[in-house]
């Protein structure tokens, strides 16, 4: 009888250190370096969701787990390595003097293997004489996707966009790859897409090679490994075996390529948004249960004693919108209600 107490003394003890230490980890992964406003109850719903993923991840059997192993093979003729800091030099404008400034950071980025905290980065240099392309994917932590407490930097993931002017480039076993335009004087083309806002990859390609060029480094990118390594998963993305190149169809074919595509980030967008107005509600409906509990485990993890103003802005409602500009493309802003 006292061995059953000491052993679940012992667990409980073990545990709750456990939570303790996952706890300040969570809240430093999902960018609140001291925990501060980040109630017990918002924790418990990370914590459930991310071993539902964790369990999602074990079912992807024979299918790569790390990120570097669903980049795309070498073709024929290309070596591949990490990257290295040189290897955008030959990207840049001859004279970065009066080079766009964000242009200069995004390539900048390309060549370096941060991510943010507790994100996962693969970053490699393929290689083929005088040249060179750079794909860089990063898989943010499953948290950012599971916990309330995150939501103003999932938001933030998923409505991410061209940068400077994006066009459409290819659909990739359901999954769309954009061309973001660079400034006049760089020598490099930017491509872009996301696996369920969690993995974001990034190419840079030297501005010779053609759409036909990419193609097989698009047709070994492990599209359907990458949407089992996340949370927000889209049903039948990789099974496709299908590559279309938006600049290889015809004219009304193209039509309909674009209107699939549109029809596709509207039905995102507005997933989104329900997404954002039900956190809310659960945000509002769980304060006041969270304020009057202050048990043993709320005041352990701090949850019991924060500050009014810090509960008000814990579930300030976050707002999300969208226009788009005379060049075509979509720029989206993440702010609280009453920022406008």
């Amino acid at each position: 009888m006292f061995r059953l107490i000491g052993f679940l003394f012992m667990f409980a003890l073990t545990a709750g250190g456990y939570m303790f230490v996952d706890y300040k980890m969570s809240a430093r992964w999902s960018g609140r370096e001291d925990a501060e406003g980040l109630t017990f109850t918002e924790y418990l719903s990370g914590l459930s969701g991310r071993l539902a993923g964790l369990g999602g991840g074990a079912s992807a059997n024979g299918m790569p787990t790390k990120l570097a192993d669903m980049l795309p093979k070498p073709p024929d003729g290309w070596t591949m390595r990490p990257v290295e800091p040189g290897d955008i030099d030959g990207f840049l404008p001859k004279n970065t003097k009066n080079a766009d400034k964000d242009a200069l950071a995004t390539l900048k980025k390309m060549a370096d293997g941060d991510g943010g905290k507790g994100a996962e980065v693969a970053a490699v240099t393929y290689e083929k004489g005088d040249r060179k392309l750079i794909i860089k994917a990063i898989r943010y932590p499953n948290i950012i996707f599971t916990s309330f407490m995150a939501m103003q930097q999932r938001m933030e993931l998923q409505m991410m966009t061209a940068e400077f002017r994006g066009t459409e480039f290819a659909t990739v076993r359901g999954l769309d790859v954009t061309e973001d335009l660079l400034p006049d004087g760089f020598r490099g083309r930017y491509f872009f897409a996301d696996v369920g806002a969690q993995i974001h990859l990034r190419v840079l390609a030297p501005k010779r090679m053609s759409d036909e060029d990419l193609v097989p480094f698009l047709e070994t990118l492990h599209v359907k490994a990458m949407n089992a390594g996340v949370i927000d998963k889209v049903e039948g993305l990789g099974d496709v075996p299908v590559i279309v190149l938006a600049s290889a169809l015809g004219d009304s074919e193209r039509d309909a390529y674009l209107a699939d595509v549109a029809s596709r980030e509207a039905d995102e967008a507005a997933r989104v948004e329900a997404e954002a107005a039900k956190a809310e509600s659960a945000q509002e409906e769980a304060a006041p249960a969270e304020s009057a509990g202050g048990g043993f485990l709320s005041r352990l993890f701090g949850g019991g004693d924060e500050p009014a103003d810090t509960a008000e802005a814990a579930t300030e409602p976050t707002k999300a919108g969208c226009k788009t500009g005379k060049d075509g493309v979509k720029r989206c802003t993440v702010g609280s209600a009453g920022s406008d």
